[in-house]
């Protein structure tokens, strides 16, 4: 069939189908006249059909909910929808809108309570700040001064708990964390007492506590010929200029800082190693004030520069001709200084003093003949300074050192000097008279007697014995 056939049919059909509908019309008009009048018998509530002005305005943009009651009507899903659904709906609707608005409360104080606690620590860490950076500086504190005293021996966080207990820090904590993290572990504290003041930071103060103290009086102190070590301690300490415990550590041992140390063997017999080298003259000292009201105050600094003043001038004094003239003896400068130790405790002027030291000089040079020299001086040393070093218990040991000082035992010199001679003993050590003589001594009037021999020697003992009974009558 082509397309113009099939239009031909379709008219057709279409004609047919409304002549029968024009016959059924007027059958049906009596019903539809009956309808109409029934339906005018409704009320205005329960007409199911409203008019076109009822229909505009519930279909007006200002009302949603008629709105949304005509889209009801035009779908029949919705008008089979039961109003308890509804209700239910909107209740959900209502319980979730309640809960996202508690959560939303939840979430905004808990965003101003943070807000507040950072706000809150940042100001806390600002002040701590400010006032650690004026406590570490000093700057803008009260002044305040007060006289601290600290002894070596406390550890660094009792040292900063004093400060803070006298109100020259405010913050404890702070300076000991300084001091452990950029603090110089080598340069310890130092007893003393001190004047410090709040407005100094925390380097000024570590340096004060850490450097020697400085003092302004002086004392002249006289050092005699003679001396031993251990007396010239104690003369520094009398005067404050040291403690006598300290000096010792400067003598005790070789201080590897002077070229005459060279000459000085490492014996271990030696008591006093720089004994004899701690030149006799007169010094002048600062006078250390604290020592006055701590006899234990640390005054290592101060032995120090006492105990270099004087080996400085003991190098001063040994000149080039005193050097040659050791050479041509034969001696170093070490047992020329211990020679001169024993001239000076036997002698008492400078004729006598070189008549002794040429009856030293004799018994060096022929030792198979005398082996020792036999000066009774040093037991005077033995007595005063080697016993009293050493502990009962340690009898056996002191006996090796006395053993190598006593010049009737030990042969030749002995082990170690036995005081401080000056430059008078050097030189007669250095420059003996020219005798035969052997053996010598001296009667309680200072008579000095020479023997070539023993004999000579017996009778010069009588001789002064005598003479020494007839001063006494």
């Amino acid at each position: 069939m082509d397309e113009n056939q099939f239009k031909d049919e379709l008219k057709s059909e279409v004609t047919e189908n409304s002549g029968e509908l024009s016959l059924s019309s007027d059958e049906s008009d009596i019903e539809k006249t009956q309808e109409m009048s029934s339906i005018t018998d409704y009320s205005e509530d329960d007409r199911p059909i409203r008019s076109r002005e009822e229909f505009t305005e519930l279909n007006s943009a200002d009302d949603l909910q008629q709105t949304r009651l005509m889209n009801s009507v035009s779908d029949n899903s919705a008008r089979n929808t039961s109003p308890e659904n509804t209700v239910k709906r909107r209740k959900k609707r209502r319980k979730k809108t309640q809960i996202n608005h508690t959560r939303t409360m939840g979430q905004v104080f808990l965003g101003v309570l943070l807000s507040a606690v950072s706000i809150v620590i940042g100001v806390l860490l600002a002040i701590l700040s400010i006032n650690g950076l004026r406590d570490f500086t000093g700057m803008a504190k009260t002044i305040r001064t007060a006289e601290v005293t600290i002894d070596s021996s406390m550890p660094s966080d009792k040292i900063v708990d004093e400060l803070y207990k006298n109100g020259i820090i405010n913050m404890p904590f702070f300076m000991k964390a300084y001091i452990n993290l950029v603090g110089d572990k080598e340069k310890p504290f130092l007893t003393g007492s001190y004047t410090l003041y709040s407005n100094m930071s925390y380097g000024s103060l570590i340096d004060t506590l850490k450097s020697p103290k400085q003092y302004t009086q002086t004392i002249k102190v006289t050092i005699p010929e003679g001396y031993t070590a251990k007396e010239i301690g104690e003369l520094l300490e009398a005067n404050y200029v040291c403690r006598a415990v300290d000096f010792e550590n400067y003598y005790k041992h070789k201080l590897n800082k002077y070229d005459f140390e060279e000459a000085i063997e490492n014996d271990p017999n030696r008591l006093n190693m720089l004994e004899g080298y701690l030149f006799p003259d007169t010094y002048e000292f600062y006078v250390i004030d604290d020592l006055k009201n701590n006899p234990n105050f640390d005054t290592t600094h101060y032995a120090e520069i006492a105990a270099e003043k004087m080996y400085e001038n003991f190098d001063s004094k040994i000149t080039k001709s005193m050097k040659e003239r050791m050479e041509e003896l034969g001696m170093t400068l070490d047992e020329v200084i211990r020679l001169a130790s024993l001239i000076c405790w036997e002698g008492t002027d400078e004729d006598n003093m070189k008549g002794i030291s040429s009856v030293f000089h004799n018994r060096l040079n022929d030792p198979e003949t005398f082996p020792s020299l036999q000066s009774d001086t040093t037991y005077t040393y033995i007595n005063r300074v080697i016993r009293p070093a050493f502990a009962s218990s340690d009898a056996s040991r002191m006996q090796t050192f006395i053993d190598a000082y006593d010049t009737y035992t030990c042969e030749g010199l002995p082990a170690g000097a036995i005081c401080n001679p000056g430059l008078a003993e050097i030189n007669a050590a250095l420059y003996p008279s020219k005798t035969n003589y052997f053996f010598f001594l001296a009667s309680k009037d200072g008579t000095f007697y020479w023997a070539r021999t023993q004999e000579e020697h017996e009778q010069n003992i009588i001789d002064a014995a005598l003479r020494e009974e007839n001063d006494e009558r």
